[in-house]
């Protein structure tokens, strides 16, 4: 019969720690991070106008409808038309934001077709106004 000492030998006493997984999961966090972040900006770039009354609310999981200046508007970054307002749960909070130069007539088309649909959380996002 064979037998195998397992002793270590006297160099290998001290413990030491693997580099290559732990670089491995910080690599992977850095791109999840990267990644997450990019989405979290709004797809349109919109110039909101300002308002000294604006107020600061909490709202829970809303949806969001940017218009743009050409009248085009996004519901939660994603390019919609009116008829996708009728998607939109009731009861929902809804954050309308639509840019200084935009068409005022897409912004009252929304709205209506918002309040049609039966929806009464409806917020106007605006800037706060700075002297």
């Amino acid at each position: 019969m064979i037998r195998i000492n397992h002793k270590p030998k006297k160099n290998d006493d001290f413990m030491s720690i693997e580099m290559t997984p732990l670089v491995d999961v910080v690599f992977l966090l850095l791109i999840f991070f990267l990644l997450t972040t990019s989405y979290i900006n709004p797809s349109m770039d919109l110039n909101l106008p300002e308002a000294e009354t604006s107020l600061i609310d909490d709202h829970v999981d809303p949806y969001t409808i940017a218009i743009a200046q050409d009248g085009s508007f996004t519901i939660n970054q994603e390019p919609a038309v009116l008829g996708d307002i009728g998607k939109i749960p009731q009861g929902s909070d809804v954050l309308v934001l639509e840019d200084k130069a935009g068409p005022y007539g897409v912004f009252v088309g929304v709205l209506d077709a918002l309040r049609k649909n039966g929806h009464t959380k409806i917020s106007i996002v605006t800037d706060e106004k700075t002297d």
